[in-house]
């Protein structure tokens, strides 16, 4: 009598140790959005808070731009500047400044003409022996220093009225070009000293407060985006090569009565923490890799990250 209650004592344990279905076990995540400083300094405004449902282009807060808007009116004033410069070059010289190189070249040609007859004449009075070898080198001096200063003066008239040369026309309107280049990345820059939302979300964390000064990249906000979570679990190595992309496979999560579908994302190539060829056969069976899968039923919507899930190893 005591071997049969045992026998079916034995029989009912062993129908209570059936094997669970094989499970990767994970947790559901969202797409994480970081806002990160562009420069280290004070936050004078913060316009959300955690929880706080935002559109794309919100602003969430707001970094002290006054160095970057005075760097960017000197970069204004030295546009204008090189825009008038090049005005100027492309009209030429003013008529009164040809008028006067004019008159500077009549006064030369007027002293050179003058010159040469003192030499003239002191060249017949030395022929006579009524002045000296030095009075008569003297005027010739003269008279020579009078050719040079003409020369001069023709050369700057006719630059005058040659005009700007077009090489220094393109150089300056390279200039312009440069400047407003800088203007346009200082515009760009002052747009992200305003941290706005890139994508439409819930924002999940404010690690910054009023009046702090992060470091340069130090993240400001994180939104939770996209239209619903997905899951990242971790498949053991045995049925690594069963996990299809594309493929939809049932995902239990916890809290829920019913299974979720979820269609395969990605899997990764490589296990985590320990590559493959450092383990023996007996341990690769214990490597995991790293899944993703988009839940694709509506209800999933309201999820929250974080929540435990077990992905069934088997295809749908």
């Amino acid at each position: 009598m005591i071997n049969k209650i045992s026998i079916c004592v034995l029989l009912l344990s062993c129908l209570g140790c059936e094997p669970k279905q094989p499970q990767a076990l994970g947790t559901l995540e969202w797409d994480r959005v970081h806002s990160r400083a562009v420069a280290s300094e004070v936050i004078t405004q913060i316009s959300v808070h955690q929880g706080d449902f935002v559109s794309k282009g919100t602003l969430l807060l707001q970094l002290d731009d006054r160095k970057v808007l005075a760097e960017s009116s000197e970069m204004k004033a030295g546009l204008e500047e090189a825009e008038w410069l090049l005005k100027e070059l492309e009209t030429g010289p003013r008529a009164e400044t040809i008028a006067e190189a004019r008159a500077r070249v009549a006064a030369a040609t007027a002293v050179l003409a003058n010159a040469r007859i003192i030499y003239e004449r002191r060249e017949t009075l030395y022929a006579g022996n009524f002045v000296s070898q030095e009075q008569r080198d003297i005027a010739q001096k003269d008279s020579l220093d009078a050719q040079s200063r003409l020369t001069e003066q023709e050369e700057a008239l006719g630059q005058l009225l040659a005009g700007t040369r077009e090489e220094t026309i393109q150089q300056a309107r390279s200039r312009i070009q440069g400047l407003k280049s800088r203007l346009q990345r200082l515009a760009l820059l002052l747009a992200d000293y305003s941290v706005t939302a890139s994508r439409e979300g819930l924002v999940d964390s404010l690690p910054v407060k009023l009046g702090d000064r992060p470091q340069a990249g130090a993240v400001l906000a994180t939104l939770l985006c996209g239209k619903r979570p997905w899951a990242r679990v971790y498949v053991p190595e045995p049925y690594r090569s069963l996990m299809i992309p594309s493929q939809n496979y049932q995902l239990h999560i916890d809290g829920q009565s019913s299974p979720y579908t979820a269609k395969l994302r990605t899997i990764s190539s490589e296990a985590s923490f320990t590559p493959y060829f450092a383990l023996s056969e007996k341990d690769r069976s214990r490597l995991s890799f790293v899944a993703e899968l988009d839940l694709v039923d509506d209800k999933a919507d309201s999820l929250t990250a974080g929540i435990p899930v077990q992905l069934i190893l088997e295809k749908k």
